[in-house]
């Protein structure tokens, strides 16, 4: 019942994403973008499967989806600096690097997912390699999560740098309130900061420490966890911190009292 649910919250989130990129005369923001790929975490994993085409398809969809979030907020952390950067508090994106954002996101995953497709079962219990497969989909995980971590590290420490250079030379009013958005933005990116280096640890040790280690086990308990915390603070942050956001998704149900001129951010 919750791959089913998963399954049309994705379909929705697709629709949506293809809605906000079609809109004729209508800002957009990565940040409103960059959410497609969280809705497929929203799937059940049921551990008692035994077929080895349901777990390489589980396996292959928690690669892709969570790659896909990933690389939806290498976007959002590097056109956060670049805004501060060039003190431009325009947030009217091109629709190319939306696009662009989407397709990075699915192909590149499905790419390094790939070698989940030439698994075969072990006979031992649920598993499937071989392994040197696996490790290649893991490791691949790891680089992408460790470039984000240390990326978004630097670019976050940079911003926080220029916001508060734009907060000192922000005198007027319009320029303090862009100015206060920012903050709310530096906040958000920071979190997700914070998330994905949890989950590049997790995958660093999926990938170095041997399936029956203390370390291999203890990261597989905290999986959920640390899966729920990376893929749900992105979405509850932007709808706590973007006023314009919300008034956006209700758009869609109450076209009329949508204001074309607003942003998202």
């Amino acid at each position: 019942q919750l791959a089913l649910v998963g399954g049309g919250v994705l379909i929705i989130a697709i629709i949506f994403y293809f809605a906000l990129v079609r809109r004729e005369n209508q800002p957009m923001t990565l940040l409103a973008a960059s959410g497609t790929c969280h809705q497929l975490w929203l799937r059940g994993f049921d551990k008692q499967q035994i077929g080895i085409h349901s777990n390489v398809f589980l396996q292959a969809t928690s690669t892709i989806s969570a790659l896909g979030h990933t690389i939806a907020k290498f976007y959002v952390v590097i056109s956060r600096y670049i805004v501060l950067r060039s003190l431009n508090l325009s947030d009217n994106w091109k629709r190319s690097w939306i696009v662009a954002m989407l397709v990075a996101q699915l192909v590149i995953p499905i790419i390094a997912a790939s070698p989940l497709a030439f698994t075969q079962p072990t006979g031992i219990g649920n598993g499937y390699g071989p392994s040197y497969l696996i490790n290649i989909v893991q490791s691949i995980s790891a680089f992408i999560y460790g470039a984000y971590v240390i990326t978004g590290f630097i670019l976050t420490l940079l911003a926080m740098r220029k916001l508060r250079k734009l907060l000192s030379v922000a005198s007027e009013r319009r320029k303090l309130t862009a100015a206060r958005q920012e903050v709310l933005i530096t906040v958000y990116s920071a979190c997700l900061f914070l998330s994905h280096s949890l989950k590049c640890i997790q995958q660093v040790i999926f990938a170095v420490a041997p399936g029956g280690s203390d370390w291999n086990s203890t990261a597989s308990k905290l999986y959920p966890f640390i899966n729920d915390f990376a893929v749900f603070s992105s979405p509850v942050l932007m709808l706590i911190i973007s006023k314009q956001l919300r008034r956006l998704i209700c758009s869609f149900f109450h076209p009329a009292s949508w204001n074309k001129q607003a942003t998202v951010t």
